[in-house]
């Protein structure tokens, strides 16, 4: 304590009669230590000199001026357990602006390095004074002469890995590959923390893959990460190759955020890069046979099918950084957009894509009876609709929306199952009362092609199909289109004896406003629904389908289609109960409420560490 005091007064250039003073309470022993040596006058005592620290780190590569600062045990003990660490950094003056929550650092232990994140901030006094009075608040507050160096700025670290250099194996040049491990050593006290400006060092760190699907730049507090690399970014990819398993798009992807958070134009960016034309998936029934994949997109506000066109604001610059980190950029030649055709509704179109109508055919409601359940049905009622359907469809002749309803409705046919107790009078009545629904008249059997005739024509490599519901008015409608579609593409798949064009095509089905679809509910009708997108959901790795589910309330889809996506990326959320469904980290959960527009945590646990990214300024296509 003696020679702290000793240095700050001198720091401070205190006269030198003030230094007789304080070592007027020291003992003889330490007087005389400190005045045996003389510097030039008799009457000034030597400061007390402490060892150089000399790094040697890295072979020299890394300058001990860029240091952030050094671990101390001056604080805390340095430990670390097979629970935890405690990690205590002190941070230098000169680079206390420089620090934020989640910077990555690294710790040389000479032969490996710990790679770590700053996980927690905090100042404490640098000599004992009580700062806590009225009247050192008034002399503040008249003017602040705090000197920064009279605190003590320090940075918890939390310990990510260990890298290395792996010697015995290399990579495919023969030199040795940089390799991770859990944090197993601790780090030596006074050691300097860098900030990481490698790129593979990072990459390694957090596990990121080198190459895949682009989603955007590693980021921390919205500034994106530099390093010393050309370009100094670090791309995020996310891994689509067979070498640990399937890629991860069929293990289901969900992009969640409030409106206006920017989840299309991200979500477009994302789905671009899906669409290379060397970007090819095995068959399950042929793994020797690669086919691009077919992208379906289920298009509430009609902005999707805009992949048909290039977006003019990129430039020759933008181009050469593109190229540069693998990213996939402008229009979507193949993008046709499928319309729906709906008495008394008319799709105007936003973009100059081909247009396909369709029609919805009455018959797929024989395997699929709630298509036409509405919900809050009894299960009696629903029992009673089933066998009507059954009996209906065992009848010869055309089968249509239009005859079922006149069938039900015949005085003569509700005798029959009302007389025979095969349904009850009440429940016949409520069946015939809520099927008889004009918004099904108007989308069942109109004058268009059926979707099922079409399936190879939909259902095409290297498509992207669109099927907007903008322009239709009725919600009953928008969502009887939307699940038809989903269910078309569910049941081909699973089936042993599904359509071939479905079957054989990997398929990624965008699915905006998910949470409309495969809510939490009680009712029959959605139950349904649920469990076949869960089987779905379970099966998609081996019969290439992949889901990608866009919602501003996660919380509100259904767990067991929930807790099959592996993938999650999140954009600013500020409600709580969606933010809790998520179950990310608490250090990247406080941060959901203030993320930027583009801004994003990245969840993927078969990919990477949890981690910050920001997306690109730039729209790959055209967004309006």
């Amino acid at each position: 304590m003696i020679y702290a005091g000793v240095r700050w007064m001198t720091d401070n250039n205190y006269e030198n009669e003030n230094d007789d003073d304080i070592l007027a309470y020291a003992s003889d022993e330490f007087r005389g230590a400190n005045t045996s040596v003389k510097t030039g006058s008799s009457d000034t005592p030597d400061t007390p000199e402490f060892e150089e620290y000399v790094p040697d780190i890295d072979g020299g590569k890394d300058d001990a001026e860029d240091a952030f600062g050094i671990i101390t045990t001056g604080i805390e003990p340095l430990e670390i357990t097979e629970s935890g660490a405690r990690i205590t950094g002190y941070v230098a003056t000169s680079r206390r602006q420089d620090v934020r929550l989640g910077t990555y650092v690294m710790v040389p232990y000479g032969d490996e390095e710990l790679f770590a994140r700053i996980w927690k901030l905090q100042y404490l006094q640098e000599f004992e004074v009580d700062d806590a009075t009225e009247i050192h608040s008034r002399r503040m507050l008249k003017s602040n002469t705090t000197a920064e160096a009279d605190y003590k700025f320090l940075a918890l670290l939390d310990p990510i890995c260990i890298l290395y250099e792996h010697r015995s194996g290399g990579g495919s040049d023969g030199k040795p590959q940089l390799v991770r491990r859990m944090a197993d050593r601790i780090p030596r006290p006074n050691t300097p923390i860098f900030p990481v400006t490698d790129k593979s060092k990072i990459q390694t760190g957090l596990n990121i893959p080198k190459e895949g699907v682009f989603l955007g730049h590693l980021s921390v507090g919205g500034e994106v990460v530099r390093t010393h690399a050309v370009p100094p970014t670090v791309p995020y990819y996310l891994r689509n190759d067979y070498s640990m398993g399937d890629p991860l798009v069929f293990r289901h992807m969900l992009v969640c955020g409030s409106t206006g958070t920017g989840k299309t134009f991200l979500t477009k960016n994302i789905l671009r890069q899906f669409m290379n034309e060397d970007n090819r998936y095995q068959l399950r029934s042929d793994k020797s046979k690669n086919k691009n994949p077919c992208l379906v997109i289920m298009d509430p506000q009609d902005e999707y099918s805009q992949m048909f066109e290039d977006n003019p604001e990129i430039a020759a610059g933008d181009e050469y950084n593109f190229r540069s980190e693998n990213v996939d950029f402008g229009r979507c030649v193949n993008t046709k957009t499928f319309v729906a055709k709906v008495a008394g509704h008319a799709y105007d179109g936003k973009s100059r894509a081909e247009q396909v109508e369709f029609t919805i055919p009455f018959e797929l409601v024989r395997n699929n009876l709630w298509l036409i359940t509405p919900v809050g049905m009894t299960e009696l009622q629903y029992t009673g609709l089933e066998l009507l359907v059954e009996d209906y469809f065992k009848r010869g002749g055309n089968h249509t929306y239009g005859g079922f309803v006149d069938h039900i409705d015949d005085e003569s046919t509700r005798i029959v199952y009302v007389d025979s107790n095969k349904i009850h009078e009440a429940s016949y009545d409520g069946i015939v009362r809520r099927v008889r629904n004009p918004a099904l008249r108007k989308v069942f059997d109109q004058h268009a092609t059926p979707i099922t005739e079409i399936l190879g024509k939909v259902f095409s490599p290297g498509q992207v199909s669109v099927f907007p519901t903008e322009y239709i008015s009725s919600s009953r409608i928008r969502d009887l289109i939307v699940l038809t579609l989903m269910t078309l593409v569910v049941d081909n798949k699973l089936s042993t004896s599904g359509d071939v064009a479905v079957k054989d095509t990997p398929i990624i089905l965008a699915l905006d406003e998910a949470h409309r679809y495969l809510s939490k509910t009680s009712g029959e009708h959605s139950k349904k629904i649920v469990s076949k997108f869960a089987d779905a959901a379970r099966q998609g790795r081996k019969e290439g389908l992949g889901l990608f589910l866009i919602t501003q309330d996660p919380q509100d889809i259904d767990d067991t289609v929930f807790k099959q996506v592996n993938t999650r990326v999140i954009l600013n959320l500020t409600n709580d109960a969606a933010i809790s469904a998520l179950k990310v980290q608490k250090g990247y959960e406080k941060r959901i409420p203030y993320l930027k527009k583009g801004q994003m945590i990245v969840h993927s646990p078969d990919n990477s560490d949890m981690v910050e990214v920001m997306g690109l300024s730039k729209c790959m296509v055209k967004h309006e």
